[in-house]
């Protein structure tokens, strides 16, 4: 683990492991750099895996986020550890959260050093909008983006509160009736909205010491507003992208529409998209070995 200064004075920590060509990946929200260990690790021989926490996740937890919009600043971190590894003729990948900081990148600097993109599970218009139904949560984005507004209005009432379980516990219970759907449906678990709901009826000092999604408030304060702002479009960009991209796709992302995800591989002749039959929003998860072997392989086309 090395930690890397970024711009605003402080400090990200990154796994570096491997030797070879550099390859860089980006996890998603609720997790961190330590979830591609166990794809990465049959290929150090032949690479050099670089993986940030970003802000707010693993090691970088306790790191503060930037003002302003939080993708932007996901992006300039990637910047400044690109720079301040010296990384050149890279291989970029991403998933979810991750992907979305990838081609956040590529709004801003056209990718730079990047030669290949690995692409998995995000879409690349986050909000719906006539001629586009295939952002965050497709045909059910209304609702979900309505709850998701009640939540930040609940939070917003207690801005002292730093932790989910310090909220007062009918509110608590308030913001877990609204979330609990939310969150189930990112995670793909039928039953797992009612257990949500109990989790968030918990008392406050057990509650403290589960690892409940959004437990930290700052998380939900950065990150709905951004998805909610729905402005985030970068479909321009990626036509203007002369970097081979593999699309991964759940076929039963409960967030991001297929049909929406392969737009992202149609403007390069050397695109392709890789389809997991029987995964959610998470193919790591849903099939990891076949997730495995796909990455080998994309790997092994470099």
């Amino acid at each position: 683990m090395v930690m890397v200064p970024v711009r605003d004075g402080q400090s990200l920590s990154v796994r570096v492991i491997g030797r070879g060509r550099p390859v860089l990946l980006l996890h998603g929200l609720g997790m961190s750099g330590a979830h591609w260990l166990p794809f990465v690790l049959p290929h150090l021989h032949r690479h050099r895996f670089i993986l940030p926490d970003l802000r707010g996740a693993g090691a970088s937890a306790d790191v503060p986020f930037k003002p302003g919009d939080i993708f932007r600043a996901h992006a300039e971190d990637l910047q400044d550890v690109i720079a301040g590894l010296g990384l050149r003729d890279l291989t970029l990948g991403g998933i979810s959260l991750g992907a979305t900081t990838a081609l956040h990148l590529l709004l801003l600097d056209g990718f730079g050093p990047v030669r290949r993109y690995l692409h998995i599970d995000q879409s690349p218009c986050i909000g719906n909008r006539p001629g586009w139904t295939h952002g965050l949560f497709g045909a059910r984005q209304d609702e979900m983006f309505a709850r998701m507004r009640e939540v930040l209005a609940l939070v917003g009432e207690h801005p002292d509160c730093r932790r989910l379980a310090e909220l007062p516990a009918p509110v608590r219970q308030a913001v877990g009736d609204r979330l609990a759907p939310v969150l189930a449906e990112m995670a793909g678990g039928a039953g797992l909205h009612s257990a949500l709901r109990v989790v968030f009826r918990l008392p406050a000092a057990l509650l403290g010491r589960m690892p409940v999604p959004f437990s930290d408030l700052g998380h939900l304060r950065r990150y709905l507003p951004a998805y909610l702002s729905g402005g985030h479009d970068y479909r321009p960009a990626l036509a203007a992208c002369t970097v081979p991209v593999t699309v991964m796709l759940g076929a039963h992302s409960p967030l991001y529409a297929e049909a929406g995800q392969r737009l992202i591989a149609e403007h390069h002749p050397r695109s392709r998209v890789v389809r997991f039959e029987h995964s959610g929003h998470v193919p790591l998860k849903d099939e990891p070995l076949r997730f495995a072997r796909e990455l080998g392989r994309f790997l092994r086309e470099d």
